[in-house]
């Protein structure tokens, strides 16, 4: 049955040119999204274009070689170059030489069945299905595209060679059944089906690169925006413990130099009011020096006093706080601080409700300067492996911190205040001071030990976990 006012020639002379214009029109509009693998797939859909344009204008006079040997190499090569395009895209080698073997090898069946046999229905038929098959093929890898980037534009690409595929392949049983004609240029309603199937692979088909590259360039953009804004999180967090860390340090500080000058100071005044007394029986003349420096000394007590008195830790605000969430962000935070070239830190989780009430500044200070104690400990040039694990334990939350480096000191193990008390050259001994300060601010408890398998420290953060609606443990 014919198709009436239709021109298989005509129609694919105009899917040639849509072959050629289309995927210049993608390769302009990608700009700067253009890749090897884009291009790659815009060379294969040139070729296709190449290829329908020579079977427009093929006639009875047309050399063999080009009719059918050119043709369609310009048709093979086209779809493999698709799929190669799309398998770069999957991060898959590219198989250039694959691709050049299986050319040439269906190229090879093709000829046997036309030089050889002489025979134009297995020939059209073996055409047909390696088309068919090579269609089958860019499909799924479009599909395998679209389920790694959930890409719309790779589904629809997948979709329209499916479309491709099918009519080729139905048009091949046809012609192997002898229900079609051997000549492509034939007018009937499978000339319409093939025509077609090329009209849509060759709009939607460019169009879809197009739009794949987009996506990417838009999942890019976003992807750089919320970057940034953790980075920006980031930072604000860095300098909130940073300046919270300065704070209480010099709390610390200067509370506990408070408490320790105001002792001496004591022995002071008591020996200087002993002498007074004494000048006072004897009516010694200097009894008013003595009172003008025991004067001066009650005021200096006074002082430290009002000092003391003034250094209270500021009330935390406590909210629900994430602990694995805390984790993830003094990680980040880490590297910032401590700059390692063989940095391994493993993090497990495994509770159901990593919730605690809690402040989760100060938590992540805690975390920071327990983690920067492992860093910081370990050899210099010695690769440092720090294990996290976040884990429940009755109604309390444990974060276990552990090390293979030198371990704690004896003198840190012993104390059972540890501020002035350092392993490190630099440091002033206050950092697990605070820690276990925070800590215990949050109704929890602050622990450090060496390990007992071997050689490193463990520190235990543990806190009261917080149920929610059940009320706050």
């Amino acid at each position: 049955m014919n198709a009436p006012s239709f021109d298989p020639a005509t129609a694919y002379l105009a899917a040639g040119f849509l072959y050629v214009i289309m995927p210049l029109a993608a390769w302009v509009v990608m700009g700067k999204s253009r890749t090897v693998a884009a291009g790659v797939w815009c060379g294969g859909s040139l070729a296709l274009g190449m290829a329908s344009l020579l079977l427009s204008f093929r006639t009875p006079d047309m050399p063999g070689w080009v009719a059918f040997v050119v043709m369609n190499a310009f048709f093979y090569g086209g779809n493999l170059m698709h799929v190669v395009g799309l398998r770069m895209e999957l991060g898959q080698r590219s198989a250039w030489r694959m691709a050049m073997l299986v050319g040439v090898a269906v190229l090879g069946v093709q000829e046997f069945f036309r030089v050889v046999l002489d025979s134009p229905v297995l020939r059209l038929s073996w055409v047909l299905l390696a088309m068919g098959a090579l269609f089958s093929w860019t499909a799924w890898q479009a599909w395998q595209l679209h389920k790694i980037e959930d890409s719309s534009s790779a589904k629809w690409l997948a979709q329209v060679y499916v479309f491709g595929a099918v009519a080729t392949l139905v048009r091949a049983a046809r012609v192997l059944l002898g229900m079609s004609s051997t000549d492509p240029l034939a007018v009937n309603w499978d000339s319409v089906l093939t025509t077609s199937s090329l009209f849509v692979m060759s709009v939607f088909g460019s169009v879809a690169i197009l739009g794949l590259y987009l996506e990417r360039s838009t999942r890019k953009h976003v992807a750089n925006e919320v970057a940034m804004r953790s980075q920006q999180t980031s930072q604000l967090l860095g300098q909130q413990i940073a300046n919270l860390d300065r704070q209480r340090s010099m709390g610390e500080l200067a509370g506990a130099m408070a408490h320790e000058m105001a002792q001496p100071l004591t022995v002071v005044s008591v020996e200087l009011g002993l002498m007074r007394h004494e000048m006072r029986a004897a009516e010694d003349a200097r009894q008013g020096q003595v009172e003008h420096i025991l004067a001066h000394v009650e005021r200096v007590a006074s002082v430290l006093k009002g000092i003391r008195n003034f250094i209270q830790p500021a009330k935390p605000d406590f909210k629900p706080v994430n602990v694995p969430g805390v984790v993830q962000d003094v990680l980040q935070l880490l590297p910032t601080h401590e700059p390692q070239d063989a940095l391994d830190i493993q993090v497990h989780t495994d509770v159901m409700t990593p919730m605690v009430m809690g402040d989760a500044v100060q938590l992540s200070q805690v975390l920071l300067n327990v983690l920067r104690n492992a860093v910081q400990s370990q050899e210099p040039g010695k690769p440092v492996h720090i294990r996290i694990h976040v884990q429940s334990a009755g109604e309390r939350l444990q974060v276990v911190v552990e090390d293979d480096g030198p371990g704690f000191s004896a003198q840190v193990l012993a104390s059972t205040d540890v501020a002035f008390s350092s392993t490190k050259k630099d440091g002033m001994g206050i950092g697990l001071s605070i820690s276990r300060r925070i800590a215990v601010q949050h109704g929890g408890t602050l622990l450090w030990r060496n390990r007992d398998q071997g050689s490193g420290a463990q520190v235990v953060l543990e806190l009261p976990v917080w149920m929610g609606s059940k009320g706050e443990k």
